[in-house]
């Protein structure tokens, strides 16, 4: 950072020197040299919307000790969730010294506003000048402009920026600050992609006679098969010895299941009636799903359409019910009256905020998106990772895909993350995070013999498969370390791969995944009208989304299953019958058009 002589010291000038005197300096992420080519100063009266996240008064350790006490089955307190935003406040929020030193300088700057994004005051959004931003963080604002879209640009710090001394350690991440967004988020904020036909379109395929999983597809009457999914759910009111006049209070609504739409998604409802006449074969009145946000597109787009017709078919099949499924819509683009809005680069922290706000909360969230977790800031992905630990003690399901593209990661993630193509093993965010439940994708192959217990054989889904367009994703975090649950599983696959030369490729203490798997491939999906034939994780993370919402109705009077992985692995030790392990396969290949690996996470 070169020096500034300062001729004029203001009252206000010498408060902020002091300041940044001794402040620890922060590099931006992800920085611009490779896409993005500096322009003019942003001028100083420009207005900018900045995310502050608040360092919690507790540790990391110490709220995952708190995650673990209610979902580890082996706990006494196991299930005894979180009940209110004000138990929260209590792990999460800052010391009240933090809080103080951050209002009073946010004060003494002269920050046009400053209020907090949620009632656990974690999280603040600050609306301020250029000028006033290059001041408290000691930085210089420019303009940049994308080298292949010209038509894109960011305001952005050249290369660092300085959070003020009295504020170390209680400030964790600012927002707007820290990176650079890749190119698809940045069209997006600009307004570049309305044009396009639907970018983040799951990837489908017409039907043909010879696909392995038979000419009708993967639909949800073969689903509810495989996995024993019932077509008429049976209550179970005093399940494990519960009676009924001792059942809990339940602060969780066990029929809601949110879905998150992001980036210009949504549905259309003739869409749905027609999936769920024609390919569920639901013959009574329907009601269509909440809508909340502001959902509204030019035409129904594949991945909402693909979430909702999952979820209805699966949840909905047996009463014609889907108004349990909330559609969470989050399509506001970027305007010329602010620098950075919430919900215009990544949308993970915004919709977990917007989850946990919700009272009572629901008791199972599905998200089909994922970014390439060397794309995410590291302090983005730790202030979206404790909102999904609020979710874990608030005792809801987080159910994300797993991604697309194997161990090749998106097709960003070789140009935007600097990784030479296959030279690591790539996973996905914010699948990899210790406190969701991550899926990863299979081909029920229907169109061959069936196996020993009467049920067709899975394989993980991979583009080496004929007419296959996706890989499953999975592998090892670089973000997060391997949870306690998940060790005692893992450790065989560590030493297959310590063996097999895999093991140079990827972190072997990093958190792993997917935790569970299931069909990604072939499902009927309707379009403006027409059927086609959809692959991908964002097929199977709803339907496992589905699945546990059934659970939760079932037992009305045991708690929500909330945080699972604790449950799913302590379930595969005692009980690994309960499970179907998958054995065929690999996740060497990426997406459809991309070149394979050589090598890749085994089966």
């Amino acid at each position: 950072m070169k020096p500034r002589i300062l001729l004029l010291l203001s009252p206000l000038c010498l408060l902020l020197l002091a300041a940044v005197c001794s402040a620890a300096v922060r590099t931006v992420d992800n920085a611009h040299p490779t896409h993005w080519e500096r322009g003019p100063r942003a001028a100083p009266e420009l207005l900018l919307t900045l995310r502050v996240a608040l360092t919690p008064r507790k540790s990391d350790a110490q709220l995952a000790e708190l995650v673990a006490a209610v979902a580890d089955p082996a706990s006494p307190l196991y299930g005894q969730h979180l009940t209110s935003s004000a138990q929260l406040r209590t792990h999460f929020a800052p010391s009240d010294a933090s809080l103080r030193s951050f209002q009073q300088v946010v004060q003494d700057a002269q920050v046009l506003r400053a209020e907090p994004a949620d009632a656990v005051q974690d999280l603040w959004r600050l609306e301020l000048a250029v000028a006033t931003a290059e001041r408290l963080f000691d930085t210089e604002m420019f303009h940049f402009t994308h080298r292949q879209h010209s038509g894109l640009s960011v305001v952005r710090p050249e290369e660092s920026y300085s959070i003020p001394q009295e504020l170390e350690g209680v400030v964790a991440y600012v927002d707007g600050l820290e990176s650079f967004p890749t190119e698809m988020q940045a069209r997006f904020m600009q307004g570049g992609a309305a044009d396009e036909k639907d970018p983040f379109a799951v990837k489908q395929q017409p039907f043909a006679n010879d696909f392995i999983v038979g000419s009708s597809g993967a639909t949800p009457a073969v689903i509810r098969e495989q996995y024993d999914i019932p077509e008429r759910l049976t209550i179970n009111s005093s399940a494990y010895g519960v009676a009924e006049e001792s059942a809990p209070t339940d602060q969780v609504d066990r029929y809601k299941l949110v879905v998150g739409t992001f980036l210009h998604e949504f549905y259309d409802e003739m869409d749905l009636s027609q999936f769920l006449r024609t390919i569920d074969e639901q013959h009574q009145a329907f009601k269509m799903p909440k809508a909340t946000g502001p959902c509204t597109t030019h035409g129904p787009t594949g991945e909402a359409s693909l979430d909702v017709q999952v979820t209805a078919g699966l949840t909905a099949h047996e009463t014609g019910d889907a108004s349990t499924i909330e559609m969470l819509c989050y399509t506001q683009l970027r305007d010329e009256t602010r620098g950075y809005a919430a919900d215009n680069q990544e949308p993970f922290l915004t919709f977990m905020q917007d989850v946990n706000a919700m009272q009572p909360p629901p008791a199972v969230v599905s998200i089909s998106y994922t970014d390439d977790e060397c794309s995410v800031p590291t302090a983005y992905a730790e202030a979206v990772n404790r909102e999904l630990m609020k979710a874990a003690l608030r005792g809801i399901s987080i159910v994300v895909s797993a991604g697309d593209a194997g161990v090749r990661g998106s097709h960003l993630a070789e140009g935007f993350c600097r990784v030479p193509a296959c030279s690591k093993f790539m996973t996905m965010f914010p699948a990899s995070s210790p406190y969701v439940t991550a899926v990863g994708a299979t081909t029920i192959a229907t169109a061959s013999a069936r196996e020993a217990n009467g049920k067709w054989k899975e394989a993980v889904t991979s583009t080496s498969q004929a007419r296959a367009l996706i890989t499953s994703g999975g592998g090892f975090s670089d973000l997060y370390d391997m949870p306690e649950y998940q060790r005692k599983a893992v450790a065989p696959y560590l030493n297959f791969a310590n063996t097999s030369g895999l093991s140079r490729f990827f972190r072997d203490t990093g958190r792993a995944l997917p935790d569970i798997a299931a069909v990604g491939h072939a499902f009927p999906v309707v379009v403006n009208g027409e059927v086609g034939a959809t692959d991908g994780t964002s097929v199977s993370a709803p339907v496992v989304a589905s699945m546990i919402t059934l659970l939760n109705r079932a037992l009305p009077n045991l708690p929500p299953l909330g945080f699972l992985n604790p449950l799913l692995y302590r379930l595969y030790d005692v009980c690994p019958q309960v499970f179907v392990d998958i054995t065929h396969g690999d996740i060497s290949c990426g997406s459809r058009g991309m070149q394979c690996c050589s090598k890749g996470h085994m089966a």
